[in-house]
């Protein structure tokens, strides 16, 4: 009789014995699954494009805060080589005008022409003729002036984590159960001003001694979105996702100044420091 090794199994009904590559128990193949998944989840909460605070400013001057929003968000969807818009980078399928509308949350046609033409007249995005499965297709484009992926020696850039952004973008709702692309667009505006050491709002982001840099004041953010205290209060307060807030609180007295999120923008390379991180992972009472 033939030997049973490790690496083999019999047939019950038939008796053959049949070599295979690996075994797991029920138990550990479950085990296994939900570590691929932690992985996998680290994975996409680290994948990042990069924003040009400078540029981004030119933006700002061409599109609504509506519109600055769906473009933030639509950013998060380029591909890596030539900032194509693709479903994901599981299915690097180009978009069309229809998963466009899906992932902003875009029910109507007419609608969602309407933000695609207007991106396409402003140059915030183009199409190619590009080849799939041997078809050619048109795809948009994202122009890499304001938003792109790769490597970079330009310092003022800001790392625009995508997986967090999605989730913020579905995360707050209004009543009607309706996305609100101007909370996106909120943050696009306030976008040119991360310091690069602390991810303190302020009106100088390149500076790096912590004595010049200069915070903005509510009154100053105001100014710059457009909006008045009461609602620039309640972004600050109530955008958040997964329970972490988007704004922290920094406390001077009596003054106040505010610091963004690093899981969701981040200027600097590798990870945040973990005192930076622990301003947003400490759950407060």
């Amino acid at each position: 009789m033939k030997q049973v090794r490790g690496t083999e199994y019999i047939n019950r009904d038939t008796g053959e014995i049949h070599e295979f590559a690996y075994a797991r128990t029920v138990d550990q193949e479950k085990a296994y699954q939900e570590k691929k998944q932690r992985e996998d989840s680290r994975k996409k909460a680290k994948a990042f494009t990069f924003s040009n605070m400078e540029n981004a400013k030119e933006a700002i001057e061409v599109l609504t805060t509506v519109e600055l929003g769906y473009f933030l968000v639509l950013q998060t969807y380029v591909r890596y080589e030539d900032n194509v818009l693709i479903k994901s980078s599981h299915n690097p399928v180009p978009m069309n005008r229809g998963d466009i509308g899906e992932v902003l949350g875009i029910n109507n046609r007419s609608q969602i022409k309407k933000h695609i033409d207007n991106f396409l007249d402003k140059e915030m995005m183009s199409t190619k003729a590009i080849t799939v499965e041997g078809k050619q297709v048109d795809a948009f484009v994202i122009n890499n002036k304001y938003h792109f992926k790769g490597r970079t020696e330009n310092k003022r850039v800001v790392k625009a984590f995508s997986e967090q952004i999605r989730k913020l973008y579905q995360a707050n709702i209004n009543k009607k159960n309706k996305k609100k692309p101007a909370d996106m667009g909120f943050l696009y505006l306030i976008l040119p001003y991360i310091n690069y050491e602390n991810n303190v709002l302020c009106t100088n982001p390149f500076e790096t001694e912590g004595e010049v840099i200069e915070a903005l004041s509510i009154a100053d953010i105001c100014k710059i979105t457009g909006l008045d205290k009461k609602n620039v209060q309640a972004k600050i307060n109530n955008l958040k996702w997964d329970g972490m807030t988007v704004f922290a609180k920094v406390l001077k007295g009596r003054k106040t100044h505010l610091k963004l999120n690093p899981f969701v923008f981040y200027r600097k390379d590798g990870e945040p420091d973990k005192s930076l991180q622990a301003d947003f992972l400490i759950r407060g009472n």
